[in-house]
């Protein structure tokens, strides 16, 4: 008895249930008996295992036979639906938004916004898929998909928002598995982003992205080395030159020992041709100063703040500087700096145009604590009870970057009117601007993520506004968000 009870002592819960399914497909039969008695009920009265011990290993018993036969009864049901239904995978999210807007000598308001976004990946192989993706928002707003609760419980409008194939070629072309990706279409951004202080997050490019995955690894020194080429389609003139987009990234990550990373990413957006925009879609009239006939290629929508050149009847002809952005971002995290297990970093991105004579600089920069473990600025947390924290400070200034396709949320500044029945002067666009920017995030229910937000913005130089700003009293800005991702 001793020695049964010295081989069974230690044993994990796991040793004992499979002594126990073993050996009870042997019946054990008494001498004299007319019925099998139960195994488990054996080693009880024996000593061997403990009656909780029996239990606990009857309950995981069950516990697996009825996993087994979920996961049969839905492989059975796949297997009768077509072979075409698993190539899907649909996604999307639901967000709402009160937004608020607080200043000096200005009436409140508060406004309340939704975006609804629902797409659809068609995975036709291992090497290609599509996706397409529906969304919200104005049609000829590049930098939003939100959707503002007014105009008497109208109809909102419903837009093709990404439309682009991926191509990740493998062992028909003998490479290894995703070496190389290549997106081309209308996608999401696909280069590294510390901030959005070149790209909106929102903006959804036109054209083709290539990206050779270099080093992609968990252990050792380096554990990223990506490079990437842009080629993006900005417009389409018919009778002259089309603005577009290329560029270049490369991002690299390495481990300083087990307690942290740096990531570093160097990238060049060289923009060409962009006067067509500026001169098809910032002219609100075809005819200035009778301002008689409407341009009807002027989109309301794109918010400038780039000094412009103009013709002596007012109308715009073309940008002051032209665009070649260099672009460095960082970031560096730890996973438990202050010994409390919480991650926290620091991360800085600069914009630099080098076609710009001056008031050529944008920078974003800030710190960040939570389990996100990375991505302070955006938060990207998921499970029920994450949350995290950040602080950015925003300094960009007039012809850093271009202000049509740079963050939005903070592209709008008015001052006092001159008169009281006067109309206030308000400058429109993501630069000639600084700004503080604290977020808070917190994942109340599985994919269910509530935001909160503040930006304390101020415009950079009133002498080199567009607008005839005749002060400069701070703007609160302020968005609450809840947003359901599936």
């Amino acid at each position: 008895m001793k020695s049964y009870r010295s081989r069974f002592a230690g044993r994990s819960m796991q040793s004992v249930l499979v002594l126990l399914v073993g050996l009870s497909l042997v019946p054990l039969h008494a001498a004299g008996r007319a019925e099998a008695k139960d195994l488990g009920e054996i080693l009880v009265e024996k000593g061997i295992i403990s009656r909780e011990e029996l239990d606990e290993a009857r309950a995981e018993e069950k516990r697996q036979k009825d996993a087994a036969d979920e996961a049969k009864r839905a492989a059975e049901a796949a297997a009768k639906l077509p072979k075409w239904v698993g190539v899907f995978v649909p996604f999307g999210d639901i967000r709402l938004r009160h937004e608020g807007f607080y200043q000096d000598e200005r009436s409140a308001r508060n406004r309340f916004r939704f975006r609804a976004r629902l797409g659809l990946t068609a995975n036709v192989s291992e090497e290609i898929s599509a996706t397409v993706r529906l969304a919200t928002g104005e049609l000829n707003d590049p930098l939003s998909t939100n959707q503002s609760a007014q105009n008497t419980f109208s109809r909102k409008a419903i837009n093709l928002d990404w439309a682009y194939l991926t191509l990740k070629p493998g062992k028909t072309l003998h490479l290894s598995p995703g070496w190389i990706t290549i997106t081309a279409g209308k996608f999401g951004l696909n280069s590294y982003r510390v901030s959005e202080v070149v790209w909106d997050d929102d903006l959804a490019p036109e054209g083709a992205t290539e990206t050779l995955n270099l080093v992609e690894d968990r252990e050792g020194f380096l554990r990223l080395l990506r490079v990437s080429a842009f080629e993006w389609v900005i417009d389409e003139v018919s009778d002259g030159g089309d603005p577009w987009m290329a560029g270049g990234q490369i991002v690299g990550e390495t481990a300083l020992g087990d307690t942290a990373t740096w990531t570093v990413a160097l990238a060049d957006y060289y923009f060409d041709r962009v006067n067509a925009i500026a001169r098809r879609s910032l002219n609100q009239f075809a005819d200035p100063p009778t301002n008689s006939k409407p341009n009807s290629t002027f989109n309301s929508s794109l918010a400038n703040s780039n000094t412009v050149l103009t013709d002596s009847n007012g109308k715009i002809i073309g940008y002051k500087s032209g665009f070649n952005v260099l672009n460095v971002g960082t970031e560096l995290n730890a996973a438990d700096p202050f010994g409390l297990g919480i991650p926290a970093g620091l991360y800085a991105d600069v914009a630099y145009n080098t076609q710009a004579d001056g008031h050529n600089v944008g920078v974003y920069g800030g710190t960040g604590i939570g389990k996100a473990g990375r991505g302070w600025y955006r938060n990207n947390i998921r499970n029920a009870g994450d949350w995290g924290l950040s602080y950015t400070y925003a300094w960009v200034e007039k012809d850093s970057v271009l202000s049509i396709f740079t963050f939005s949320d903070i592209n709008e500044f008015s001052t006092r009117a001159a008169k009281p029945s006067a109309t206030r002067p308000t400058q429109r666009g993501g630069t000639n601007l600084s700004a503080h920017i604290v977020r808070l995030d917190y994942v109340l229910l599985p994919n269910l993520r509530l935001t909160a937000k503040a930006y304390i913005e101020n415009v950079l130089n009133r002498r080199l506004s567009n607008a005839a700003l005749t002060g400069n009293p701070t703007l609160l800005r302020t968005q609450l968000d809840a947003m359901l991702s599936f």
